[in-house]
């Protein structure tokens, strides 16, 4: 994802104050927002109102977690210190408060809590299919 220069400046600031989390998790809230964002315009069609709400986000992140690490996105989620749907809302208002992405006066980070269990989104699927990679570390 290409950043316009005063976004990725700003970027530059978030990761100055949040060394816990690298660049590519935040990257990664932007494309599950674009992706979110594609599907409520879809379904705008429906009646339905064009917000982007916190459910939506936490689906179009864990799908796009699965379509794009398949049976690593546990891990891939883990290295980027995500363990909880809440981490993907502190990302995400990090993001609100440096200005880059903006929210209405109904959500809030209590929209991001316990969202979904990550074992159950991220390693069920696969381990119930045996496609999990074999060889790894124990998940902690």
């Amino acid at each position: 994802m290409d950043l316009d220069a005063e976004s990725e400046a700003k970027l530059r600031q978030v990761l100055e104050h949040d060394p816990q989390h690298p660049r590519d998790a935040y990257l990664f809230i932007f494309a599950g927002l674009a992706r979110a964002q594609q599907e409520v315009i879809a379904d705008a069609g429906a009646g339905r109102d064009r917000h982007v709400g916190g459910a939506d986000l936490l689906e179009a992140l864990r799908d796009l977690a699965l379509e794009e690490f398949g049976p690593l996105a546990f891990r891939v989620l883990a290295e980027w210190n995500i363990h909880r749907t809440d981490d993907f809302g502190r990302l995400i208002f990090g993001l609100v408060d440096a200005g880059l992405l903006s929210v209405t006066a109904e959500d809030s980070m209590a929209d991001f809590v316990d969202g979904y269990d990550f074992t159950a989104a991220f390693v069920e699927p696969f381990a119930e299919t045996g496609e999990m990679p074999t060889g790894l570390p124990p998940i902690t």
